[in-house]
């Protein structure tokens, strides 16, 4: 009886066979089990918290995503939950020597605009795989 072709490993776009027992194969998995740095080790600390994300959910109370975002003709306008780096990314706006904690480049956006917004533009894992 013909057995069936292995199925590759689960991470987007890699062509790996899977070790016995995972979805991933033995490199991808190796690096699945990396701790992911903490939050402040990322640069998510004190003065982003006290500069960034209070001064930009105080300014933007509603998720201020666009049409373009979300396929409406307005705003979002669900309440603002997330402080969103744009038009630049944190990494983007450091890499320039500009201040990261300037809310000047920051939006609030509501929790589903924020997910969405990140799977797009920081894609990884799921958000990385090719679309069908």
């Amino acid at each position: 009886m013909p057995t069936r072709a292995p199925r590759p490993c689960t991470t987007g776009g890699c062509p790996g066979t899977p070790v016995k027992g995972s979805a991933k194969c033995a490199e991808c998995l190796g690096r699945s089990r990396r701790p992911r740095p903490s939050a402040t080790a990322q640069g998510y600390d004190r003065e982003h918290r006290d500069r960034f994300r209070t001064a930009v959910l105080a300014r933007d109370p509603r998720c201020v995503c666009d049409e373009a975002d979300h396929g409406h003709a307005s705003p979002c306008g669900a309440p603002s939950e997330h402080a969103d780096h744009w038009p630049l990314s944190k990494r983007e706006l450091r890499d320039r020597g500009l201040d990261d904690h300037h809310p000047a480049y920051g939006r609030g956006l509501c929790h589903p605009c924020h997910s969405r917004e990140t799977g797009r533009h920081q894609p990884a894992g799921w958000a990385d795989a090719p679309p069908y």
